[in-house]
């Protein structure tokens, strides 16, 4: 009997060892669909990641444009700026001016009023003094 147990103890030890060999092989089998998911997932993520360093890169070369652009509006801005206090300090400059002008005008108009009123008196008093000669010549021949 001996035998026997040692035939069925074999047998069970070869049924135990073919069960474990076959989960073996059905994990190993699960591990290799692991493993072709997990590199099929990497070669995803490595196009995903190539994708986002394109994307990353493009918005990289906006934002130097825009900063680029910002730059020089900036300076254009501090360009109008100055422009703009030069123009209103010459504004300034010419209101003065212009005020300046303006009293002197005013000024020459009433020395003008003026110069009227005595051209005019001298003018009357001319008449006065020619109708006065014709008078004293018209009885010096009569």
């Amino acid at each position: 009997m001996t035998n026997s147990n040692n035939n069925d103890d074999i047998r069970t030890l070869l049924a135990e060892l073919t069960r474990s060999q076959l989960q073996t092989q059905q994990q190993i089998q699960e591990t290799q669909q692991q493993i072709r998911e997990t590199n099929a997932t990497v070669q995803e993520t490595q196009q995903q990641i190539r994708e986002t360093n394109a994307t990353v890169q493009d918005l990289t070369s906006d934002v130097n444009r825009v900063l680029a652009r910002s730059a020089v509006l900036d300076d254009v801005v501090l360009q109008l700026q100055e422009n703009q206090q030069m123009m209103q300090a010459n504004f300034n400059e010419y209101q003065r001016h212009f005020v300046q002008h303006q009293s002197i005008f005013t000024e020459h108009q009433r020395t003008c009023a003026e110069h009227q009123r005595t051209t005019n008196a001298a003018l009357n008093s001319l008449e006065a003094i020619l109708l006065r000669l014709i008078e004293i010549i018209g009885r010096g021949q009569s």
